[in-house]
């Protein structure tokens, strides 16, 4: 059996930071709007809480563009999903990795890592 996530789809920070660089990889913060609040969101990231991402993918293309301000992820694109801690994110990982987005990656670090390694 499998731990959180799909093993081989998982990012750490290093990765994370030239994913935010690159305009073709969507990042998607997948925390409560309530923690949003609190931290702000992952820099390049657009924000979908966790419940409410395979909603937000069946969003016609202009739909997405309007709301988020970035392209629709197609199948091919790369995908990085975010949380607090890496759990939540690898169960919408794995949601997505069934619906056929192959390239769905967990930042397995999430925001705690974020905000550690940028104080230091």
């Amino acid at each position: 059996m499998r731990g959180q996530g799909d093993e081989k789809n998982v990012i750490g920070y290093e990765e994370l930071l030239a994913d935010q660089k690159n305009d073709k990889v969507l990042i998607i913060d997948v925390r409560e709007q309530k923690e949003i609040d609190e931290t702000g969101k992952l820099p390049g990231s657009i924000h979908i809480p966790m419940g409410n991402v395979t909603q937000m993918l069946n969003l016609t293309d202009e739909e997405f563009k309007n709301q988020f301000n970035k392209s629709k992820p197609n199948k091919d694109t790369k995908i990085v999903l975010s949380c607090r801690s890496g759990m939540r994110s690898a169960n919408v990982q794995q949601e997505l990795l069934k619906l056929g987005y192959e390239n769905a990656y967990n930042y397995i670090g999430g925001w705690s890592e974020w905000e550690t390694k940028q104080k230091s």
